[in-house]
C-alpha cells in the first residue's frame, strides 16, 4: 500500500538528464532528422543517375516477351543476347553442361561487349566470373537459366506495346542503355529504327 503523499516515479533517474537535453533540443532534432532524409533521398536519386551521367551510351538488340500486365499497363520485358548463358559456357564456371544452375544462382557475371558491324549496336564477345580490366561490360548476375542486368522491363505509352513487338519481329527494335564504368547499366529508352 502507498501513502497518499508518497509519490512513485516510474522513469528511472538516469533517464532524467538525456530526457531533459532532447526536449530543450527538439526543433534541432526535427530539423536534423528532415535534412537526413533529404539526404538519404538524393543519395537515391544519385545512385539512379549515375549511370546516365557518366555512362557510355550504347545500342543493344532486344526481343520483348510480354506486351501488357493488366496492374501494370503496357510494358515491354526484354530479353538480349547477352542475357542466355553461352553454350561455351562461362569463364569461372564449370562446364555449361555439368553445373546446377541452383548452384550458381545469383552469380555475379560479367560479359564484354564489342561493337557490331554496322558501328552503331553492340553484341557479347566473353562472359566471365572475373571483372574486365578494359573495355565496355555488363555486370549482371544468373537467375534462373539467364543473366539479368536489370534492364529487362520497360513502361511504354499505354497501347503502344504492339508496336513495339512488331518493331523486334522486324529486327528494328534497340535497347538505348547507358553503362558505368563497373558494368552497371540502365536502360534509357526503346528505340525503333
Amino acid at each position: 500500500m502507498f501513502d497518499s503523499g508518497t509519490s512513485v516515479s516510474l522513469i528511472p533517474g538516469w533517464f532524467d538528464r538525456p530526457a531533459s537535453w532532447i526536449k530543450g533540443h527538439e526543433r534541432l532534432l526535427i530539423i536534423g532528422g528532415i535534412i537526413l532524409q533529404l539526404i538519404v533521398l538524393v543519395g537515391m536519386i544519385a545512385m539512379r543517375l549515375a549511370p546516365i551521367l557518366t555512362g557510355n551510351t550504347i545500342l543493344l538488340r532486344v526481343v520483348p516477351v510480354d506486351p501488357r500486365d493488366i496492374f501494370r499497363g503496357d510494358y515491354v520485358v526484354l530479353g538480349y543476347e547477352c542475357s542466355r548463358i553461352p553454350a561455351a559456357g562461362i569463364a569461372g564456371l564449370q562446364s555449361y553442361h555439368n553445373y546446377d544452375f541452383r548452384d550458381v544462382q545469383d552469380q555475379t557475371v560479367y560479359v564484354t561487349l564489342a561493337p557490331e558491324s554496322d558501328g552503331r549496336h553492340w553484341r557479347p564477345e566473353q562472359y566471365s566470373t572475373e571483372r574486365p580490366k578494359q573495355g565496355i561490360y555488363l555486370r549482371g548476375k544468373i537467375q534462373g537459366w539467364q543473366i539479368q542486368y536489370g534492364i529487362e522491363s520497360f513502361y511504354v505509352q499505354e497501347g503502344k506495346g504492339h508496336d513495339y513487338e512488331n518493331a523486334v519481329r522486324n529486327r528494328k527494335l534497340s535497347a538505348k542503355i547507358s553503362v558505368t564504368a563497373g558494368g552497371e547499366a540502365v536502360l534509357r529508352d526503346l528505340v525503333i529504327e
